[in-house]
């Protein structure tokens, strides 16, 4: 019977630096990311004291560039028999204090070989997720948070939805999202109240805003 390493081996038994090899670096590498080339992925990197007040050694486990030398992310790695979550706070002090070295904040991950989670600090709660980003999904990221529109300055388009109440949802929803950071919504409309159309409007309304999710 063949097992694989995180069958063959107790989760308890696995230390952070065992964790950080057998687990985090493959996701990476599946991901496109070289981790021989240090313009890609840099290990242990020194960040300033933390902001929180808590103590942290302000090293971070890695940080993921851009091609121009800026940290795209924060990678914060943790033994799989932890809560990848338990380093958010850690992590925040990270990619805040980078922010103020760079043009932007960097975006982070928080993985323990088993969970990963992404979190752009800016916008919304960590969401676990299948794995890790490559360079060009997160600076397509990047480049559509630097460069969308306010929703609310998107004129909601009559040939699609011409009711009041439609353009309400819409604006409702839109509010939900860019004011209150939510990354769902539920849209309750009775049989013949044009659900189809407000949905379509509201998709028109995020592609002319250039958002996405």
């Amino acid at each position: 019977m063949n097992l694989s390493w995180s069958q063959a081996v107790s989760p308890r038994k696995v230390s952070e630096q065992e964790t950080r090899y057998s687990l985090i670096d493959p996701d990476l590498k599946k991901a496109g990311w070289n981790l021989s080339d240090r313009s890609q992925v840099g290990f242990e990197i020194p960040v300033d004291h933390s902001l929180s007040g808590e103590v942290h050694e302000g090293i971070t486990d890695y940080c993921l560039y851009r091609a121009n030398g800026e940290v795209l992310a924060v990678v914060e790695a943790k033994r799989t028999s932890r809560d990848a979550r338990v380093g958010q706070q850690q992590v925040l002090d990270y990619v805040t204090k980078i922010g103020k070295t760079q043009s932007f904040i960097p975006f982070a991950f928080m993985a323990n070989g088993t969970d990963t989670f992404f979190w752009d600090t800016e916008e919304s709660a960590p969401r676990h997720v299948a794995g890790f980003f490559s360079r060009e999904n997160l600076e397509r990221l990047l480049f559509i948070k630097q460069n969308r529109i306010p929703l609310n300055t998107i004129q909601i388009k009559q040939t699609i939805v011409d009711r009041a109440y439609q353009a309400e949802a819409i604006r409702r929803i839109s509010e939900a999202i860019e004011i209150k950071k939510k990354r769902k919504a539920l849209l309750v409309m009775a049989t013949g109240t044009g659900k189809t159309r407000t949905t379509m409007a509201l998709i028109d309304v995020f592609l002319q805003a250039c958002w996405d999710f």
